[in-house]
Formats: C-alpha cells, structure tokens, sequence
C-alpha cells in the first residue's frame, strides 16, 4: 500500500512539474531551443522602436502624382496686393554681398529696386545653358500672365516622375539646372526653384516663398514639442508690369493664387501658411537641407527650449 501511495505522489509531483514546465514555455518547441532563441528575442523585440516611425518627412501640400494639369485661377489671386507685411514692405533675406544688397534697397537704402533684384541668379537659380534653352522652349504669352501659366503647363509637362525615381533625390539639394537635367521634380521645392530660373530667364521677377503650415506650427508651440512630419509649401511672387503689381503663383498647383485678409496664403483643401522665408532661392536665404530647416523652426518657434514667450 504504502508503495503505491509512494508512486501515486511520485507522479503528482512529476506532472506538476512538467506543468510548471510548459507554463514556462520550456517544454515542447520553446525546450527545442537554447535559452536567449526566439523567445526571447520576440520579447527584445517588444522592445524596439521602429525607425520608420520615428523617421522625419517632409508632408508635401499635394500629391505629387496627381498633381492638377491644368491652370485653375484662385478666389484670392490678385486680391489683398497692398497687405502690410506682404510685399510693401517686402521682407526679402538673401546672403547676396552688401554692395548688391544696397544696390536694390533690400538693405541700407530709402529707394527699392525689388523688380530688378529678382531678376539676378541666386545659388539654386542660376540661368545656365539648359536653364536658358528650356526657357527658350516655352512659348511667348501676349501678357506676362500667359507667359507664366505657360511655364506652368512645360514644368509639369517635363519634370513629372514616379515616386520611385524621386526618392534618389534629396529635398533642397539640387539646382535648377541639376532638376531640368533629371527630368524630375521631388516636390514643392523643386518645382518652385525651377520656375523662378526659369522665369528670370524670360526677363519676369520671380521670388521663391517659403511657408509653413500654420496649424503645425501652432500646435507645436502650444505643447512646445517638436513634430518631425513637417509642413510647409513654397509658392513664388511674381511682378505683373501690366497690373503694376506683385501676385503670388503656386507652381506645384498650377495656381495663379494669393494672400487672405490676414497674410495667409492658402494651399490645397483650404490649408493656411505662413511666410517663413523669401530670397532668391533657399540657399540664397542660407537653407540647404530639410534639418537646417528644422533647426531654424525649433530657434523661431521656441520648439523644445522651454517656456514659450
């Protein structure tokens, strides 16, 4: 008797035990493997933040492979031309030497020359051979608003590429000339620098407009965090001698657009920006790459650097 009772919690005990064991997960396949396998790298994995997640981006205003084809003339266009702060007067920031600076009033001076000061080249828009001959591809309006609409229309026409092809290329690092050659436009950026080359080269003055989006900046100060999905729009000003005035042109959107009541000036699905720079090109305005542009947003904005003022 007392030997099959001996047996009988042998057994208890040994199937305790082997249930402690698969609880574990050391039993069956998990036994099969070596402590510090899959198990456990599933639970390092836990873990691990995905790169990706985290990874900055550039949020561009439109989709860039259904971008509009034809020119559509906004509410605003032609519209709030005197706003103070705007375009007179015309906050202008160029790493141009003093002597040119000068010489077209951006600094220094009680007179402004702002139509001929953009005309010259800036570092990205330089009027190179190939900038000069794609200019000379596009046809003459009757007016300098034709002319523009056409530069529009051969842009879109001629920098079109897949998603694939654009993602070799990194945003603000290329030229005018650099772009034309690729036959793809990345971007905002892209389209913008090349219509303003393009259009110096046909003797119109052109501005390249940076903006923000003003809902990403705004929420960024609010929670003085900073967030990596950046959102902004370049947009170029462009004088219309026949109007005597300076108008806002979205090359991307194939726009002839412009500045609210307010100084917004508006992107795709109503969204608002804000002016953040104008120069002759970004690295004119001393903007190289997309993390000095987050640098300069972060130093603006008070972004991460405790109280807001």
């Amino acid at each position: 008797m007392m030997l099959n009772r001996n047996k009988k919690i042998l057994t208890f005990c040994l199937l305790i035990l082997v249930l402690f064991l698969l609880g574990c997960g050391l039993v069956g396949e998990a036994s099969k493997q070596p402590l510090g396998g899959p198990k456990i790298k599933q639970l390092q994995q836990k873990n691990v933040v995905n790169i990706e997640e985290i990874k900055e981006k550039y949020i561009e205003a439109y989709d860039l492979q259904k971008l509009p084809q034809k020119i559509e003339t906004t509410s605003l266009y032609l519209q709030e031309l005197n706003y103070f702060g705007n375009l007179n007067p015309f906050p202008t920031k160029s790493l141009q030497d003093y002597i040119t600076l000068k010489k077209y009033g951006i600094i220094d001076s009680k007179t402004v020359d702002l139509g001929g000061f953009y005309l010259l080249e800036g570092p990205q828009t330089k009027i190179t051979s190939l900038v000069k001959n794609s200019a000379d591809l596009i046809k003459e309006g009757t007016t300098t608003e034709e002319t523009v609409k056409n530069i529009m229309l051969w842009e879109h026409a001629a920098l079109k590429c897949s998603k694939e092809e654009s993602l070799q290329y990194q945003k603000r690092e290329r030229t005018a000339d650099d772009i034309i050659f690729s036959k793809c436009a990345t971007g905002c950026i892209d389209y913008t620098t090349v219509f303003a080359a393009l259009a110096r080269a046909k003797g119109i003055s052109a501005t390249v407009t940076e903006t923000v989006r003003e809902k990403w900046i705004a929420e960024m100060v609010w929670n003085n965090n900073w967030n990596g999905k950046k959102e902004g729009h370049f947009f170029s000003e462009i004088f219309l001698p026949e109007e005597g005035a300076w108008v806002v042109i979205d090359p991307t959107g194939n726009k002839l657009s412009g500045r609210d009541e307010k100084g917004y000036y508006h992107g795709p699905g109503n969204k608002k920006y804000l002016l953040f720079e104008r120069g002759l090109d970004s690295w004119d305005y001393g903007i190289k790459t997309d993390g000095e542009f987050a640098d300069i947003v972060k130093k603006r904005y008070y972004v991460e650097s405790g109280d807001q003022p």
